[in-house]
């Protein structure tokens, strides 16, 4: 593993392995399986997204994680309610959103934590900067949210400028 600083991997390879035994248990099979997997993981994790590329403001990341699962329980009834409500008529279309992000790891990030977001799925790039987006009622705010959540994603998250 020539190349691969030893702390990021150590931290890596510990974060994955507590994830291992949330999912499969302390067993010695699950442990030792669990070993090995975490070792690949973190492995391919510094080859894709190297140490210090980008670096968790773990508070905002929090706060990002817990209006995603508040906004998710909000959003998913919702939804429901404009599916199943025929007074509620749906009007899907395609929107695009220009996104100050740039090319590379932070627009993917970003357009990963979009597609999360019930009501709106990135469908990629499209035209210089930009993101089109299927949303299930055109007439919301959608780009204006989109904008919101880039926003608080990058406050999560800092690192290089170059991607």
């Amino acid at each position: 593993m020539a190349g691969i600083p030893p702390w990021p991997f150590l931290l890596r390879w510990v974060a994955y392995m507590l994830f291992w035994i949330v999912l499969a248990g302390t067993s010695v099979k699950d442990l030792a399986a669990g070993a090995g997997t975490a070792a690949v993981a973190s492995w391919l994790s510094l080859r894709l997204l190297p140490a210090g590329e980008l670096s968790l403001k773990p508070v905002k990341a929090a706060g990002l994680f817990l209006r995603f699962l508040w906004q998710s329980v909000v959003a998913g009834l919702s939804v429901a309610r404009m599916a199943l409500s025929p007074a509620l008529p749906l009007r899907p279309g395609i929107i695009r959103f220009g996104t100050s992000l740039p090319e590379g790891t932070r627009r993917q990030a970003f357009t990963t934590f979009a597609s999360l977001l019930p009501g709106t799925l990135p469908l990629g790039p499209e035209g210089s900067g930009g993101i089109a987006v299927h949303c299930l009622d055109d007439r919301q705010p959608v780009a204006a949210q989109l904008a919101e959540e880039e926003n608080r994603l990058r406050d999560a998250f800092s690192g290089r400028a170059a991607s």
